[in-house]
């Protein structure tokens, strides 16, 4: 009995791990398995090797941790069914290998190791045998701890970058959060956490056997993992007593049918899994995991710095320039020549027909698209396919032309999610899950920020809102928010007032005029003309993606060009696009 709990517990361990690939990076990984089998493997090779059993246990995470970062990284651009794929035939490739190789795996019957397991501390001068019992109280403090890590670091920055991961990794990007590393470092964990319960799994059996890591264990592994969903508590739990009725069940019915039991066992996982749609909701509405209401803190709501310039250029100094710009997709060209000059303290308006190229030659400058030819300059550096994350380490940072949010974040958090990705921490979930002085400054600094946001954007009234109680207005200037809660100088606005109602285009108006006057420098792509000219100070017309006029608005809008190919000899005062 206490054998089996102790199994059982184990597997919990290595369900928790995988929960932070599944449930918090949003990937589907099939191979918790080999991961156990390393671990499992792995102490027994290293204690032959004549490493005590804590340091095999260690040494075997560590190679288990290096080996989830590269399948982590070579999976981190995929997405859904080929991230299940890719790691399904990782798992089945670890089980060919094992079975290929008896003096890795012991053959059939596995590698045998002494039992009981005895651990000893030379410091204390103390040896504890590993009975059944105290594998129990092991394997159950590693699940409390797990869970008391995961539930802090979710509270903090890990959790922010995590939900943004699951929901929205084009926005976690454009915010600064390096998406591809953050999904290969979760893989890492993961694989670390399987590895440590795959060698307990070992020390108790006293056996590490092929047939006890085949892909099905895998398979159901990510089925307890997918139940959960992000549950915090009982989520994880529930999915794995669905998994522990599985083997029973599975000889049950290979006796009744006259089937194999790894057959069976495949089968009832099956079903599982298409009961997972079924089951998930249910198990999240019992765990309650929403909402977080955020609590306002007791600062006044107006702040003179709030309007104080955030960056050292002078005003109209130019901040970003274009010059000779040409982009394509394939063997289409959509930018031809485009010369742009973005200054500090300026609404800089790119305007044009559908198909111009605009929202083209935002994702260029944002480096969301590597240039054919030509060079962007930030300032005087060169930034030429420099790549979105660095460009907003350097302060250049765009809004999307849909509405892109988080459902499960509330406003002031989504704003703290661009105040850590665009200034970010080194190590920041280790200095949370500690919280080390340096961190709980670093939450403070955030927090002034990310109600500075607020404010500038006027939405501090809707600071701990749900987003989906948000009118589409509003949804549009949280974007707006998030993108100046990086501290950004250069911002990329696609077609910011998309869905908003007259009082709400006003907001958004005296919003762009007020980050002007703070000394940011803005591109604002919009087809609204009576905005345009209400707001901007320069306006760039794109035609078929070439540059037909350059300057004032006024200057623009008596420009001949301009007047016949983009506004039709309409009064520009009262159009709208």
């Amino acid at each position: 009995m206490m054998v089996e709990l102790a199994h059982h517990l184990y597997l919990l361990v290595a369900v928790l791990g995988l929960a932070l690939s599944v449930s918090y990076g949003g990937q589907p990984v099939l191979c918790q398995g080999a991961f156990l089998a390393v671990g499992g493997f792995g102490v027994a090779h290293l204690e032959r090797a004549g490493l005590p059993l804590a340091g095999a246990v260690l040494v075997g995470a560590v190679l288990a941790a290096c080996a989830g970062y590269l399948v982590g990284l070579l999976t981190a651009r995929l997405r859904g069914a080929a991230v299940a794929l890719s790691t399904w035939a990782f798992a089945w490739l670890v089980y060919a290998v094992l079975d290929a190789f008896p003096t890795v795996s012991g053959g059939s019957q596995g590698l045998v190791r002494p039992s009981p397991a005895r651990l000893h501390s030379p410091v204390f001068d103390v040896t504890v045998t590993l009975t059944p019992l105290a594998h129990v109280v092991v394997a159950g403090s590693m699940c409390l701890l797990t869970l008391a890590m995961v539930a802090r670091l979710t509270r903090g920055p890990a959790g922010l970058e995590w939900a943004a991961l699951r929901e929205a990794p084009a926005l976690a990007t454009s915010l600064g959060v390096p998406v591809l590393r953050r999904r290969a470092a979760l893989f890492a964990t993961t694989a670390a956490v399987a590895a440590v319960s795959g060698a307990g799994i070992t020390v108790l059996l006293g056996v590490a056997a092929p047939s006890d890591v085949s892909p099905l264990l895998s398979l159901q592994l990510f089925v307890a993992a997918l139940i959960g969903g992000t549950a915090r508590l009982w989520g994880p739990v529930l999915g794995l007593l669905v998994i522990a009725v599985i083997p029973p069940l599975a000889d049950g019915l290979a006796g009744a049918a006259g089937l194999p039991a790894e057959a069976s066992g495949g089968v009832l996982t099956a079903v599982a899994l298409v009961a997972v749609p079924l089951l998930r909701g249910p198990v999240e509405r019992f765990a309650g995991r929403w909402p977080e209401r955020t609590r306002r803190p007791g600062e006044p709501v107006e702040d003179t710095e709030d309007l104080a310039p955030r960056t050292a250029a002078s005003r109209e100094a130019v901040v970003l320039t274009a010059r000779g710009l040409d982009v394509g997709i394939g063997e289409t060209d959509i930018l031809t020549g485009v010369d742009l000059e973005v200054r500090a303290g300026q609404v800089h308006a790119l305007i044009g027909p559908n198909g111009s190229g605009k929202t083209t030659a935002l994702r260029a400058l944002a480096g969301a698209l590597r240039p054919k030819g030509g060079r962007i300059l930030l300032e005087e550096t060169d930034v030429t396919g420099a790549g979105q994350l660095e460009m907003v380490r350097r302060g250049v940072t765009r809004t999307f032309q849909r509405t892109v949010g988080l459902e499960r974040l509330s406003p002031y958090r989504q704003l703290l999610l661009g105040v850590r990705g665009g200034s970010p921490v080194p190590f920041a979930a280790v200095r949370h899950l500690f919280a080390s002085e340096s961190m709980r400054d670093h939450a403070a600094a955030a927090d002034r920020e990310a109600w500075r946001a607020l404010r500038l954007t006027e939405l501090a009234g809707r600071a701990s809102d749900r987003p989906g109680d948000l009118g589409a207005g509003e949804q549009r200037l949280l974007q707006v928010a998030r993108a100046v809660a990086t501290g950004a100088r250069v911002l990329l606005l696609d077609e910011p007032a998309v869905g908003m109602t007259g009082p709400e285009r006003v907001v958004l108006a005296r919003v762009l005029r007020r980050l002007a006057a703070g000394g940011a420098a803005i591109l604002l792509v919009e087809h609204d003309l009576a905005l345009v000219h209400g707001v901007a100070d320069r306006i760039t017309v794109l035609d078929r993606g070439r540059v037909l006029a350059t300057g004032t608005p006024e200057s623009t809008a008596a420009d001949p060009a301009v007047r016949r190919v983009y506004l039709g000899d309409t009064d520009p005062s009262s159009a709208r696009g």
